[in-house]
């Protein structure tokens, strides 16, 4: 690694066996009007030589961050001055393309690489543009997942694939790993996120410019099929779920962003020699309807790593890899390798490394970057999917759809029952388990935390209400699902009292105390103005007053 200045001249020499450098050094500062930095043209040197933004930083011991300042603020502006291209344009993938434009490299050079393109494939070069495609200098496992995925893209020619799952499991590593190894077989390679929900016209143009090196024309789907006919492209659309609905059933769009679905339509079903890879949390629905074992539309739903592979994680982590409780731990977070990480730095800082105290907990532990990610899911479902979730995750075991039917009291909707759970299929949220036959929904141990406090902090909400205005109108949860269950195990209903109700009536303890009302104070108004609304037993009010101390 090099951090001093001095040594930056030493770095990359192979840059000058392709690149006429001291031309483009000269031309360069002359169009800054002062002498570049030694960091400048080393920078330079190793970005033609396709070193990525962050392998300089690990090269120069900067952080990525830091160098990708440096480089905005500096020698792209210069590239783009010197190329005559529009401000604020360049990405680190376009410099070589902009350059040899220009006339930068060495006149050998591109006679060979016009001589190895044409006898590589008899067409157009190989050109990549890697786009918002992050660094994934660690990986773990896989082998399995990345061999599916390059049989059914290289050798069986598939043209819609979706990988999909959990925030945090690993999809956008894996298709990186997965670019990195077969991108070589297509003459264009083009990597995009959607995180910030590019509209499809903008999505269209920026790749088509790519592809036709700079021509401007009416793009649009049509003129990105027949392109996909007759040149084999590869793209990569990252974080496809940003452009769908949120509050909905999984597979509806956000307003002014459907035109996503006829583009997977399109590539899923027409004759072409591409593949689009879609990654997100979600499956879309245009691939589920596509989708096949000997057809060109796949789906691969990604799960938690193997257990090896978690194995290797944790030892990269710090630990030796022979602690008492390895096990256990890969098993409660279910091979996830974001909370592996997050738990993994729990267990040093604050159990000096020993696993077995960290499971004796009673809970969970549930980092800031895993609870934003589950937080991320939650806040997309719809209500019926969110009621789903809080009474799998207080029942706390598996449970078939008629007894979850029976407990919500849908016996006229159980449509819109099996439309929630396959939806929360498609999210990665709910676990399948066949039980003598049965098909059984139940939660993974993280969601089932996260889904556990969410409803108690809802259910304190709707406390706190009912204190303050001696009402229960705005009821909702407190209606629809029930703190402890009568008929439940009694293993179940001392977790209920302790995970649940107790937090629940803690809240309505201190809330009692804010306002200076006694609890049989709440009681005699209760009872003077929502007597008939708590006795008709049409749902599980009653029973969870009575718990709350609140009715008798």
């Amino acid at each position: 690694m090099v951090s001093s200045p001095d040594n930056f001249e030493h770095l990359f020499p192979e840059a000058a066996q392709n690149w006429d450098l001291e031309r483009l050094y000269v031309d360069l500062e002359s169009v800054i009007t002062k002498p570049l930095k030694p960091f400048e043209k080393a920078c330079l040197r190793g970005l033609l030589c396709r070193y990525r933004p962050g392998q300089l930083a690990f090269k120069f011991a900067w952080t990525s961050g830091a160098i990708r300042v440096e480089l905005n603020k500096g020698l792209y502006r210069y590239i783009e001055d010197l190329t005559e291209q529009p401000p604020n344009t360049l990405r680190w993938e376009k410099i070589s393309e902009w350059l040899e434009a220009k006339g930068y490299r060495a006149v050998q050079q591109i006679a060979r690489s016009q001589q190895h393109a044409t006898s590589a494939s008899g067409t157009n070069p190989h050109r990549t543009d890697w786009g918002e495609a992050p660094e994934v200098p660690i990986f773990f496992g896989r082998t399995e997942e990345l061999t599916d995925l390059e049989n059914w893209i290289v050798r069986d020619r598939c043209r819609l694939v979706a990988i999909w799952g959990m925030g945090g499991i690993g999809k956008t590593a894996l298709s990186v790993k997965l670019a990195e190894k077969m991108h070589g077989e297509f003459e264009y390679f083009i990597w995009r996120s959607l995180r910030n929900a590019q509209p499809i016209q903008q999505f269209l143009a920026d790749i088509l410019r790519f592809i036709t090196n700079g021509k401007e024309a009416d793009f649009n789907l049509s003129y990105l099929i027949d392109t996909c006919k007759q040149h084999r492209c590869l793209i990569v659309l990252d974080d496809y779920e940003t452009i769908m609905r949120d509050g909905e059933l999984v597979g509806s769009y956000r307003p002014g962003y459907e035109a996503y679905a006829e583009l997977l339509e399109r590539l899923g079903g027409e004759r072409h020699q591409s593949s689009l890879i879609a990654i997100g949390r979600e499956q879309p629905k245009e691939i589920s309807m596509l989708q096949g074992e000997d057809l060109p539309v796949r789906s691969l739903k990604l799960g938690g790593l193997a257990r090896q592979a978690a194995r290797s994680l944790l030892t990269s982590r710090g630990f030796s890899g022979s602690e008492g409780g390895l096990e256990d731990l890969i098993q409660q977070y279910r091979g996830n390798p974001s909370a592996l990480r997050i738990v993994a730095t729990t267990i040093r800082d604050l159990f000096n490394g020993n696993v077995s105290d960290f499971l004796k907990q009673t809970t969970l532990a549930l980092g800031d970057i895993l609870r934003n990610l589950l937080y991320q899911h939650f806040e997309r479902l719809s209500e019926l999917e969110k009621d789903v979730l809080y009474w799998l995750a207080l029942k706390r075991r598996p449970v078939s759809l008629p007894e979850l039917r029976e407990d919500m009291r849908l016996y006229d909707s159980g449509s819109e029952l099996i439309d929630a759970l396959e939806s929360l299929r498609c999210r990665s949220l709910i676990e399948r388990a066949i039980d003598k036959g049965t098909v059984m929904f139940v939660l993974e141990p993280v969601v089932m935390k996260y889904v556990n406090k969410k409803f108690v902090e809802e259910a304190g909400k709707e406390v706190d209400d009912v204190v303050k205005n001696s009402s229960l109108a705005k009821l909702k949860l407190l209606r629809a699902h029930a703190l402890v269950e009568d008929n439940a195990p009694d293993t179940i209903r001392a977790v209920q009292i302790r995970l649940v109700l107790k937090p629940v009536k803690d809240r309505l303890g201190v809330t009692l105390r804010q306002v200076d009302k006694s609890g049989d104070l709440l009681h005699e108004q209760l009872t003077a103005s929502d007597r008939a609304r708590i006795a008709d037993g049409l749902d599980y009010l009653e029973a969870n007053l009575t718990l709350l101390g609140l009715w008798v």
